[in-house]
């Protein structure tokens, strides 16, 4: 239960010193994960992606069993919760190692693939994903889950930043649920990971997030268990996020506890639904046309950033494994000195980190 009034304090150097790696040793690549997921040879994208129980009578909705999150993966939210600051970063920096999923580099088709893969003209409305050109990405590690408020409240509470959300006054917000931040935040925390563990962590670029979307950058539109969505089973209907959302974060966010639904076939949850997502990368319409052939990394400016993903509700399509969306990468608001200040009650869109194995233009 989220207290009303939380005190915090800074790090002390002492602590960070403790807590973070040696001044200028290389990452040990070599102990992080390399398994990779048997779903990934297992399963194979469908020949024609489709939309299963797209409709269903509330009565039958109410009656679907809500789904659980794994307890270990509660017990670990939760306990980042718990104890002093030093005890909460070092907590949050082992599990972050634990929840990475190798992600084995490669090339693939970027862009709309639906021609290439024979299901149809488009999978997408758009015309920004149309340039479908083959690019390589070198390894890198992805987080299996979206950012937590239990995870984002160690990294505000450690280097004394407001809570994002805290306005809200719980409203929204859980420590099973992922956090919503601006930009600029989410950034800050995937590099602060990096400070205190060693490892160049950041948020992914558009390509990483997409070839990850698509396991590994194969034909999947949709980054469910098996590329379909099978309201009930692999994806929620809208009014069964509403009801697991209000029992947690007392309001029908459509947001709710990580790790509900199966992950796609590389062991990465969350990835079709459940919120837009934050990418590195700034957006510009025809990014794909100049992109660099090898470990492209977006514009070198623009005005604003490129979220990917998908919200939650009955409105899913196929194809939101290759859908581009745009947000500013801070939004603003008036106070009450009528002054325009960062917004920190803003709850989306959501993030994740990666690992990069290779110097990428950041």
């Amino acid at each position: 239960m989220l207290t009303s009034h939380i005190s915090f304090r800074l790090l002390t150097l002492t602590a960070l010193v403790a807590l973070a790696p040696s001044a200028g040793a290389a990452p040990d690549f070599s102990a992080l994960p390399r398994t990779e997921s048997p779903n990934l040879k297992r399963v194979k994208p469908p020949a024609n992606p489709r939309v299963l129980n797209e409709h269903m009578p509330d009565a039958q909705v109410e009656k679907l069993p809500i789904p659980k999150q794994p307890p270990e993966l509660t017990a670990a939210l939760l306990d980042l919760e718990k104890g002093s600051i030093e005890e909460r970063v070092a907590k949050l920096k082992k599990k972050s190692i634990a929840d990475l999923v190798y992600v084995r580099g490669g090339s693939f088709m970027r862009g709309d693939f639906a021609k290439i893969a024979g299901i149809g003209a488009a999978l997408t409305a758009s015309m920004d994903d149309k340039v479908v050109k083959e690019i390589t990405l070198s390894d890198f590690w992805m987080g299996k889950y979206k950012i937590t408020y239990a995870e984002f409240d160690v990294f505000t509470d450690a280097t004394g930043r407001q809570r994002t959300g805290a306005e809200r006054k719980g409203i929204g917000r859980h420590p099973l649920i992922p956090a919503g931040a601006y930009w600029q935040e989410a950034k800050d925390y995937c590099l602060w990971l990096g400070q205190i563990t060693g490892y160049p962590f950041d948020l992914p670029t558009e390509a990483q997030w997409e070839y990850a979307a698509r396991s590994r950058g194969q034909f999947f539109a949709t980054a469910t268990d098996n590329g379909n969505w099978e309201k009930g089973r692999n994806a929620p209907f809208s009014e069964q996020a509403d009801t697991i959302a209000q029992k947690y974060a007392k309001t029908a966010t459509s947001r709710y506890p990580v790790g509900l639904f199966p992950p796609n076939p590389l062991g990465v949850y969350d990835m079709a639904f459940m919120d837009w997502e934050w990418v590195n990368d700034w957006y510009a319409e025809y990014a794909y046309e100049t992109a660099s052939k090898t470990d492209p990394s977006g514009p070198e400016s623009g005005k604003e950033k490129v979220i990917r993903s998908w919200y939650v509700g009955n409105g899913q399509i196929i194809g939101t494994s290759i859908w581009r969306k745009t947000k500013a990468p801070i939004p603003y608001r008036r106070n009450a000195d009528d002054e325009y200040v960062p917004d920190h009650t803003y709850n989306s869109p959501t993030l994740r980190c990666v690992i990069y194995s290779a110097s990428l233009k950041r």
